[in-house]
Order: structure tokens, then sequence, then C-alpha cells
């Protein structure tokens, strides 16, 4: 009897040892996964984005926070961006502003939210919380309450679409519209 007491305890602590080896391995993956998920924060950021050396778009930020890895590097704004978009002969078309932005590097999608303002150059404003900027689509989107206001009316709606000067734009599910004159000024 004492025998098999003396193999049932040594065998818990077999056990016991591997769980606890297991556990380690665990832990030392998981130091190596935060190791590979590096964090870059710069201050006072100024990023363009050009097409056939023409600066297309200048985006100002208080802080960005790049996320380096490897399978969802991004870019994070977390005090907002201030982008100015130009055409071709580097003329302000527009201006969009918002108080937090992630940019996600593989899908080319910028998620924009938090008072999110757009003016163009026809002297319109578009107010949302949230914002998307498809890149390699060329336009900006939302599913959420828009308010648009033009030099004449605003319009208020859910869900909106447009190219990404704000030039050519569409609002959904419209269920407000005010007509007046002189309601707005450009910001740039």
């Amino acid at each position: 009897m004492p025998m098999n007491w003396l193999a049932t305890l040594y065998a818990f602590f077999f056990i016991l040892v591997i769980a606890c080896s297991g556990d380690q391995v665990k832990d030392l993956e998981d130091i190596k996964l935060q190791d590979e998920v590096g964090i870059e924060r710069a201050e006072g950021v100024e990023l363009l984005y050009s097409d056939s050396a023409i600066v297309r778009v200048a985006i100002h930020a208080p802080v960005l926070l790049r996320y380096v890895a490897r399978d969802t590097p991004k870019q994070v704004f977390p005090e907002g961006i201030d982008a100015d978009f130009y055409n071709e002969r580097h003329i302000q078309t527009s201006k969009m502003i918002a108080n937090y932005a992630e940019q996600f590097q593989k899908e080319r999608k910028v998620y924009l939210q938090d008072s999110v303002r757009i003016w163009n150059s026809k002297n319109e404003l578009l107010e949302t919380d949230e914002l998307i900027w498809d890149e390699p689509a060329k336009q900006i989107s939302s599913t959420k309450y828009v308010k648009i206001t033009t030099p004449t009316q605003i319009i208020e709606g859910i869900g909106f679409k447009s190219n990404l000067e704000f030039t050519a734009w569409e609002i959904y599910q419209v269920h407000g519209q005010i007509e007046q004159k002189n309601m707005i000024a450009t910001p740039f």
C-alpha cells in the first residue's frame, strides 16, 4: 500500500511539472508576440501622399502611433487629423478634420471618428461621427447620420458616399432638408 501512495505522489508531481512547463512555454510565446507588435510614436506629424510626383493629400496630426504588427499593421491618430486635398495644379479642393483616425495599411482604408467634418471648394460642409476613406476606390463613405450644409440648404440623412474631393456626393435615406441662403464659409 505505501508503494502505491508513493507512485501516485510521483505521478502527481510529474503531471504538475508538465502542466507548469506548458504554461511557461505559453508565457514565452506571449512575450514573443508582444515583441512582434511594436509601437512607434511620433509627434507633430505631416504625411504627404503624391500621385505622379504631385502632392495630392497632406495630413497633419499632433500624434501618430504606428503599430508594426505583421498581420495588421496600422497607424492610429489618437488626437485627430487635419487633411488637405489638392488637385493636379496643387490647388486645395477640400479639407477633412476628425478627432480620431485609424489607417489600416493592408486594406488601405482610413476609419475616421468623432466630429468628422469635410469642406469642399463649392462651399459645402459634411458633418458625421464616422467616415471610411477607401484609398483604392478613391471614395469616402458612411453608414451613420450625416449632415451636409451647402450655401442654400441643409440636408440630413443616414448613409453617404462621395469622391475624395467631396464634390460629387449623395446621401441615402434623406430625412430632412432646409432651404436658406448664405449658410457656410469654407475654412481654406
